[in-house]
């Protein structure tokens, strides 16, 4: 009985922290792909501007 209480909180946790890790690493990936897209962006921007 006891081993059964002690391992329904460790799956519990173990659900919890790799779905916080995934949005961290989604929100890591986001970040790095959208500051070349910003910057192409930016580039056409200020290139219609020239012309």
């Amino acid at each position: 009985m006891e081993q059964e209480e002690l391992r329904l909180p460790l799956a519990q946790e173990g659900i919890a922290r790799p779905a916080e890790g995934n949005i961290a690493t989604g929100l890591l990936w986001g970040i790095l792909i959208s500051i070349p897209l910003w910057i192409s962006v930016i580039g056409w921007i200020m290139g219609i501007w020239n012309f």
